[in-house]
């Protein structure tokens, strides 16, 4: 009988053990660092003496928003399962590693049992299942998520479903910029030279047709108007769209487009009656074009999820994600769209039933190096290989548009891609980018300027890639960021983070010839470039690159550089909707019951998306699918 007890008593110390790899530490608090996706991670873990108490994250440099996903799922699993054996966060794996990396480190100083922290935790496979609501959403990014609001504000059930691991999609990695006119921001503006002459071009065309004549006779009405004032920045919805219509090569909709512009501005509004934030001041962001874009408060994106999910949070039942469950096709009544297929990331299959709708909101293809080089390579993008970096997320890969063409849909546009002029040439990020805005100027391994900053963002990739080793530098100087300790990141670290981590290669000098020094430039070549600068900012010369947006001459040291490349970035081609985002075959009817917003959509950009537009695009359009779709319209 002794002997069975002592059986029994072995057998649970041996399942404790097991099921608490901590046994036997050293209780305390210890902390690793290791590098994540985008620099030091630092974690800290707390023990007792048999189980880990606490995980916890205190220092990282990798996306805000995206990064938030794996701080919080990750070390709340680690302490509830007492492993380390769990699963990360699909989409964002490398930071999710990073942080087990850490954690392992710092349970390895604690003295715990590696090898039960390390075991396979059991699991089992749900049954299959069907679930019904009013509206199915496939896709957790900002047109998802914006579709998810406006139709859960009619009063409709939502489920929406969520391939990665996060909310947020590509936008979440965004610059967060939102253009519309705002004439309380616009009107007295600090800009040092006039918009005018960009106006006055577009109203000198030749008009293509009949709406674009209609469009130009309005927007003369009203710059005529604007011109008897004392106003700095003429602007209007008409303008807008106008104004993205060419700067797309006119390959866009017009009539898609004063839809968009006209309703940009109450978006913006009902963006802000969620919490959403933008600074006070109008700036023009790289590839606006025009001085009417919004900054968002917060960095990258994450401002946008965070109104989009505090609301869908007050949503109660209507509310429903499905996160880790990826589309696959459309479930058809005859011609009409009814529900969706969908397969969890554990394998079990999902099928979803839709009483009024279903809304597509996968986004595009950028990331997708095997369609887009289907796709888009011509002679303006000659090689769209891998080695084209991306700004994309692993999860957007252009799946929903050729759902949506099984079921009918007809595809526009295709050939079109965007790169992005200034990403990581390392990482294709663009949360390391110091936001000096019209305040700095690109130049290339010789210390020339070679392209104007705020021009198309086409016309300065094809330039950038024409350039030595097709890399960059922008620079710019205290007059932009007149201390590194608070000079800001789209990421929101410091431009002092950076370079005291030596991250992104970031550089400082105190003067313009240390400068060149440190880039292997010749320093009469750069002052020479900066003199030319400095002397369109004040008015003196004409720049030979057509640069219309200046505010700030720069003069005074420290001088800071950091490279960037061109990295693709966003299509502009897929399917073709109408203005009420219904899906439409290519004899121009109406999918039943098929909705589509973003950009999965080919009607709006055209040949060149403008800076800022994508976002409004994704609010605009999603808003308007899921109210759509609520009502079954």
């Amino acid at each position: 009988m002794g002997n069975k007890w002592l059986a029994l008593l072995l057998s649970v110390m041996l399942l404790l053990s097991v099921a608490c790899g901590a046994s036997a530490m050293t209780a305390g608090t210890y902390s690793a660092t290791v590098n994540a996706m985008h620099g030091p991670m630092t974690v800290e873990v707390t023990v007792s003496e048999d189980k880990i108490e606490k995980v916890e994250v205190v220092s990282n440099v990798e996306t805000p928003g995206l990064i938030d996903w794996p701080m919080r799922e990750i070390p709340a699993a680690i302490v509830e399962n007492q492993s380390l054996a769990v699963d990360v966060v699909s989409g964002v794996t490398v930071s999710s590693r990073a942080i087990l990396s850490a954690a392992k480190a710092a349970l390895e100083q604690a003295g715990a049992d590696m090898d039960a922290l390390n075991e396979p935790l059991e699991k089992t496979v749900p049954e299959d299942e069907e679930l019904t609501a009013d509206v199915i959403i496939v896709g957790g990014g900002g047109a998802g998520l914006a579709a998810a609001i406006s139709a859960t504000e009619q009063g409709a059930s939502v489920i929406l479903i969520e391939k990665m691991g996060f909310f947020g999609g590509n936008s979440i990695v965004s610059g967060g910029i939102y253009n519309c006119p705002d004439p309380d921001l616009q009107d007295y503006a600090d800009i040092t030279s006039s918009l005018d002459s960009l106006v006055e071009e577009a109203l000198a065309e030749e008009p293509v047709d009949e709406l674009h004549a209609q469009v130009q006779a309005t927007v003369r009405e009203q710059f005529e108007a604007y011109k008897q004032t004392d106003k700095h920045v003429f602007d209007s919805a008409e303008w807008f769209a106008l104004q993205t219509w060419n700067g797309g090569d006119k390959v866009g909709s017009l009539s898609h487009l004063l839809f968009f512009a006209e309703r940009a501005y109450p978006t913006l509004e009902w963006l802000e009656s969620m919490g959403m934030e933008f600074a006070d001041v109008i700036n023009s962001a790289s590839g606006s074009l025009y001085m009417r874009t919004h900054t968002s408060v917060m960095p990258n994106g994450t401002g946008y999820f965070k109104a989009f999910e505090s609301t869908l949070a007050t949503r109660g039942d209507l509310f429903t994600a499905l996160m880790n469950t990826e589309g696959k096709s459309l479930i058809m009544d005859g011609d009409k769209v009814v529900g969706v297929e969908a397969v969890a990331r554990d394998g079990h299959k999902v099928t979803l039933h839709a009483n009024k709708g279903v809304i597509l909101a996968t986004g595009g293809f950028a990331g997708n190096v095997e369609l887009r080089q289907q796709y888009c390579e011509s002679e303006k993008w000659p090689d769209l290989s891998a080695k084209v970096i991306t700004t994309n997320m692993p999860g957007v890969t252009g799946d929903g548009i050729f759902m949506a063409q099984a079921a009918g849909a007809e595809l526009i546009n295709m050939d079109q891609i965007q790169l992005l002029p200034y990403a990581n040439p390392v990482t294709g990020a663009t949360s390391d980018i110091t936001l000096t805005y019209s305040a700095s100027m690109y130049i290339n391994k010789n210390g020339e300027r070679f392209v104007r900053e705020d021009g198309r963002r086409d016309e300065m990739s094809l330039a950038i890639i024409a350039q030595p080793d097709g890399l960059m530098y922008t620079l710019f100087s205290a007059d932009a960021v007149p201390a590194p300790a608070t000079g800001k990141t789209l990421g929101d670290k410091t431009v002092a983070y950076y370079l005291d981590n030596h991250l992104a290669g970031y550089v400082q000098a105190e003067t313009l010839a240390e400068l060149a020094e440190t880039l292997g430039m010749d320093p009469a070549v750069l002052q020479k470039t900066v003199d030319d600068f400095n002397s369109y900012v004040a008015g003196e010369a004409e720049d030979p690159y057509g640069r219309v947006t200046f505010t700030k001459q720069l003069v005074t040291g420290p001088w800071y550089a950091y490279p960037r490349k061109p990295a693709a970035h966003h299509t502009m081609g897929g399917v073709n909707v109408d203005t009420d985002t219904h899906a439409l075959r290519a004899d121009g009817s109406i999918i039943e019951g098929l909705y589509c917003a973003g950009e999965i959509t080919g009607n709006l950009h055209g040949a060149n998306r403008l800076g800022g537009n994508a976002i409004v695009d994704f609010c605009v359009f999603g808003r308007v699918a899921g109210e759509n779709a609520a009502q079954g319209k």
